[in-house]
């Protein structure tokens, strides 16, 4: 498989710009950043395009993939809650996940996916198992996510091991 975008041009200079509180049109469609707080990490923000009921969503929602929890201690996997809510209020249609196995679809029942991989990690980790044990679980829990890596880590960082 070839690279997914073509290569920039390095002669080319690209400066970020904020997005406006308005939003800018793209296509005819007005697309809003979202800030949803933390998520796997801080400052987390999505995209939204009303009209095509549409959520970028970036590091919020995952899609078939193992969570990175590293950065979910003191509260960051409720904080992480809290903007999986956030963007639910956004009644999206289609959830592109920043996060995701290519092979499944960009539908909105990913943001219940996230949060109900979330709450297994929570109920887990308040149950305070060695890091072996946490990574075996879940795991077992989610067979078919992939990418284990950051479930492992994550385990050792919050956990000890």
């Amino acid at each position: 498989m070839g690279p997914r975008l073509p290569r920039p041009d390095p002669a080319v200079a690209v400066l970020a710009e904020p997005i406006p509180d308005e939003g800018f049109l793209l296509e005819g469609h007005v697309v809003r950043a979202v800030d949803v707080g933390h998520t796997d990490t801080d400052k987390t923000s999505v995209l939204h395009v009303p009209a095509l009921g549409l959520v970028v969503a970036g590091d919020t929602v995952y899609n078939g993939i193992h969570q990175y929890i590293l950065e979910g201690g003191d509260g960051g996997l409720q904080e992480w809650l809290a903007a999986l809510d956030r963007v639910e209020q956004l009644r999206p249609r289609a959830v592109v996940a920043g996060h995701k196995n290519a092979a499944l679809p960009d539908d909105p029942r990913t943001i219940a996916e996230t949060r109900a991989y979330l709450l297994d990690m929570i109920r887990l980790l308040d149950a305070k198992p060695a890091a072996r044990e946490f990574y075996d679980e879940i795991l077992h829990r989610h067979p078919d996510r992939l990418n284990p890596g950051p479930v492992w880590y994550g385990a050792v960082a919050l956990l000890g091991e």
